[in-house]
C-alpha cells in the first residue's frame, strides 16, 4: 500500500515545477506588458510636413516618454521629452499642437522658448530635454492632465512645430507617433 500512494505524489512532485515554470512566465509577460504601456512617442521633425511644405535641409526629431503613477496605468504621472534640431537658425519656439496631420492647430505646450529675435546660435543637436506636466499645458489642453495628452497622441492629433524668425508659421512640423509605428 505504501508504495500505492509513492506512485501517486510522483506525478504531483513533477507538476508543481512545471505549473511554477508557467505561473513565472505569466507573470513575466504581465510585467513586460505593462513597461509597453508606459510607451514611448516619437514626432519626426520635417519640412515636408508643414502646410504649404517648407523646402529645407532642417530636421529633427523630438521623443516622448510617459511615465505612469505607480500601480495606475490609467493616470499619467508625467512625460519627459528630448528635442534634437539640425540645421535650424534663428530658432523662436518649439512647441506641441493639437490637430491631426495636415491640419493647422492650437498650441497645447511650449517645449522651447520663446526666443523672440531667434537664437543667437545655429542649434544642431540636442536641443533640450525637460518634463511636461499638468501646469504646461495651455488652450485646450488646460485643465486637463497627462493622460488626457497621451489619449490625443495615440489618436494621432498632436503634432510638434518649430518656429525660426524667418518661418514664423513654421519651419518644421512633426505628428506625435507611438515609437514602434512608422513616421514619415
Amino acid at each position: 500500500m505504501a508504495s500505492r500512494v509513492q506512485r501517486r505524489s510522483r506525478p504531483c512532485a513533477l507538476l508543481l515545477p512545471l505549473l511554477l515554470c508557467v505561473l513565472w512566465q505569466a507573470a513575466a509577460k504581465k510585467k513586460k506588458n505593462e513597461d509597453k504601456s508606459q510607451g514611448t512617442y516619437v514626432a519626426i521633425l520635417t519640412g515636408d510636413q508643414m502646410v504649404p511644405p517648407v523646402n529645407t535641409t532642417a530636421h529633427g526629431e523630438a521623443d516622448f516618454m510617459v511615465h505612469h503613477k505607480k500601480g495606475k496605468k490609467d493616470k499619467t504621472d508625467t512625460i519627459t521629452y528630448n528635442i534634437s534640431l539640425f540645421d535650424v537658425d534663428h530658432l523662436v519656439e518649439v512647441d506641441m499642437r493639437q490637430a491631426p496631420p495636415g491640419q493647422p492647430g492650437d498650441e497645447i505646450a511650449t517645449l522651447y522658448g520663446p526666443e523672440p529675435n531667434g537664437a543667437p546660435q545655429p542649434v544642431n543637436g540636442v536641443l533640450k530635454a525637460g518634463n511636461l506636466t499638468t501646469s504646461d499645458f495651455t488652450g485646450p489642453m488646460k485643465g486637463k492632465d497627462a493622460h488626457d495628452l497621451v489619449q490625443r497622441m495615440k489618436d494621432d492629433d498632436v503634432y510638434v512645430l518649430v518656429t525660426t524668425t524667418d518661418h514664423p508659421n513654421g519651419l518644421l512640423r512633426g505628428q506625435v507617433h507611438r515609437k514602434n509605428e512608422t513616421s514619415p
